[in-house]
């Protein structure tokens, strides 16, 4: 009997142990100060119910600026009193196995420190996991470290695209300018011109003198 009690306590055990660790995750876990960054919320279904709802709470300073629309979920989002964005909650349908990804760009802080993402999970029988916790608890809420350590990502692109355009805009005046200076120096200072007319000037006596001696 005891044997057979402790069998049952290990693979009950066993059994609970993927369900525990299948949390609402946020990537990444490292990020540079004031850097836009593409993060991806990573939500398993961890029961037998199928996920509804995922409310994920936009940590402070964190400002969220572009949305990926995943299939088959729509977005609400919530702003507080100085416009800020407070939360976004995402709804549709998990299967029992599945798991949903929202991305989006956002801007972290300028101060180095750990932001917490809190989540409320809510499933279609009424239930909800709220991730909220610290690291080391039962329901921990995803935890992302801005460190000046950490590789900018820039995402978006809109430093690199700027400072494109801006030399793709100065290039042409500065090759442009030498020609020209070139072709006015030329003009001013080249003799063609008086000895075209001088030329001139002599054909044209020539024709005179030519006609003068057929008419005689």
């Amino acid at each position: 009997m005891i044997r057979r009690a402790l069998l049952a306590a290990v693979t009950a055990a066993l059994v609970a142990a993927p369900a525990a660790s299948a949390h609402v995750q946020v990537r990444p876990a490292l990020a540079a100060p004031g850097d836009p960054v593409l993060f991806q919320v990573i939500v398993p279904n961890e029961k037998d119910a199928h996920t509804t709802e995922v409310t994920l709470q936009i940590p402070k300073d964190v400002i969220p600026f572009s949305f990926e629309e995943p299939e088959g979920w729509t977005r609400e989002n919530k702003t507080g009193a100085d416009g800020s964005l407070e939360t976004v909650t995402w709804k549709g349908e998990l299967a029992e196995d599945g798991f949903a990804r929202f991305a989006f760009l956002a801007s972290t802080p300028e101060q180095e420190g750990e932001i917490a993402w809190k989540a409320i999970q809510t499933y279609d029988d009424g239930s909800t996991s709220r991730w909220i916790g610290a690291p080391d608890s039962d329901n921990p809420a995803a935890v992302t470290t801005i460190s000046a350590d950490a590789p900018r990502e820039n995402a978006g692109g809109e430093g690199a695209e700027a400072e494109a355009a801006a030399s793709a805009t100065a290039a042409p005046e500065q090759t442009n300018a030498e020609p020209v200076a070139a072709t006015v120096e030329a003009s001013s200072d080249s003799p063609l011109p008086l000895i075209l007319s001088i030329v001139a000037v002599v054909l044209a006596g020539a024709a005179l003198l030519m006609q003068l001696r057929r008419s005689r």
